[in-house]
């Protein structure tokens, strides 16, 4: 299923989400979820005000992130467990593009780290040289964090900026002369 909003509105639930640490899409089923509780009568009376009461401020918070233009500065954040107080601390969001696998020291290239193990042990497949390459743990991906695979290698080796460095020899990949 999908569904249009604002937005602005797409905006504020990236917040709202941020803040509570989930997916926005899971924030958004989790409203409905509760919404369709409520009307089935599931929940106690006590639930279902408190999900009411919920969903109010909630109305009130998008509102007041509309009016300020996205800002947080006027609304508390929340956590799920009704009001908070207004000097409780954030939690701290992590990036979508934070890199687990950060490297402790410098940064390595993927193509010198490539040269390195085809150095040391010589000619090998593509599939011989990303586990060689990722068993070294040297190099870790800068933005996607997506393992190193044959098709990594492969793609490096025909990249015109780097196949001067590279030579493939009977489905193996050496080192240019």
């Amino acid at each position: 299923m999908s569904i249009r909003l604002d937005p602005r509105r797409v905006n504020a639930l990236k917040h709202l989400a941020g803040e509570a640490g989930v997916r926005p899409g899971d924030l958004v089923r989790q409203w409905v979820e509760e919404r369709l509780d409520a009307s089935r009568g599931l929940d106690t009376p006590a639930a279902t005000e408190s999900v009411a009461t919920r969903l109010d401020e909630l109305t009130a918070r998008i509102s007041a992130l509309e009016a300020s233009g996205g800002s947080s500065a006027k609304a508390p954040p929340v956590t799920g467990e009704g009001p908070t107080e207004p000097d409780a601390p954030k939690r701290a969001r992590r990036s979508s593009k934070a890199v687990s696998a950060a490297p402790k020291g410098e940064r390595v290239a993927l193509h010198d780290e490539m040269i390195a193990v085809l150095r040391e042990r010589g000619p090998m497949s593509a599939a011989e040289l990303a586990g060689a390459v990722t068993e070294r743990g040297r190099y870790a991906p800068p933005r996607s964090g997506k393992a190193i695979d044959a098709a990594m290698i492969s793609q490096r080796v025909s990249n015109p900026t780097y196949r001067s460095r590279f030579v493939r020899n009977e489905g193996r990949i050496g080192l240019a002369d």
